[in-house]
């Protein structure tokens, strides 16, 4: 078997007394999509930002089977200069890596995530949505060997969510996904495996139809782990 593009060790991040990551292992292989499943503050976009190298880790270790030039992140919230149009916005993304892309692959990758219709138009009038689809551009236009999703489908309506999930089945023919999430249902659309946290710790690792495999253990761990808190 190939060596893996990102092994993770026993990854730890505290803040003071609190650990917001708490011992994660996780191993990728190439050309595979893996799910970070959790509720909001389960810790899932500090892992992300620890291996994008956007924050320090407290403890543990990560080790990438490629170079960090072909590591890209979308953060859960993308925003950009409002006085740019979406295709000047990609344009820029592919800059810092002197990348030769010309204007007929930029505006394929804007039509793409569905923002053709607006490709000259000023990003200051976009919805949260529509800069969801243009971060998702500005992330694939570098044609990345691993990428990082930090909610790829938040703030989409039902036919965007679909979409950008037929993006990234795409995008594995020839890149390592890892995003994250707190719909099971997206995992289940598009991953090969899935972890599942929550304060920072797993609460399970393993293939996508170990969620559904009868284990009662699980099964409640999940259902408690999704259930919505009550307003008191």
């Amino acid at each position: 078997m190939n060596d893996p593009v990102l092994e993770i060790s026993n990854l730890t991040k505290k803040y003071g007394n609190f650990v917001a990551v708490d011992g994660f292992n996780l191993k990728l292989q190439q050309g595979t999509v893996h799910g970070l499943v959790g509720p909001n503050g389960a810790g899932k976009s500090t892992m992300l930002s620890i291996i994008s190298g956007l924050r320090r880790k407290t403890s543990g270790a990560i080790n990438f089977g490629l170079p960090r030039k072909e590591i890209m992140l979308m953060p859960d919230t993308p925003d950009f200069f409002g006085f740019l149009t979406a295709r000047q916005i990609v344009d820029l993304a592919r800059s810092p890596f002197l990348l030769n892309i010309s204007e007929e692959q930029i505006e394929k990758v804007i039509d793409a995530v569905g923002l053709s219709n607006s490709i000259d138009l000023k990003v200051k009038g976009f919805s949260r949505g529509m800069k969801q689809r243009l971060g998702l551009a500005t992330t694939i236009i570098s044609q990345p060997k691993l990428i990082l999703l930090d909610e790829p489908c938040s703030a989409l309506d039902p036919i965007g969510r679909y979409d950008v999930l037929e993006i990234v089945t795409k995008l594995k023919e020839n890149s390592t996904i890892l995003f994250s999430t707190h719909i099971l249902s997206d995992v289940e659309t598009v991953c090969d495996s899935v972890t599942v946290v929550d304060h920072g710790k797993t609460l399970y690792e393993g293939t996508v139809s170990g969620i559904s495999d009868g284990k009662k253990s699980f099964e409640d761990a999940v259902i408690e782990l999704l259930r919505p808190k009550k307003e008191l």
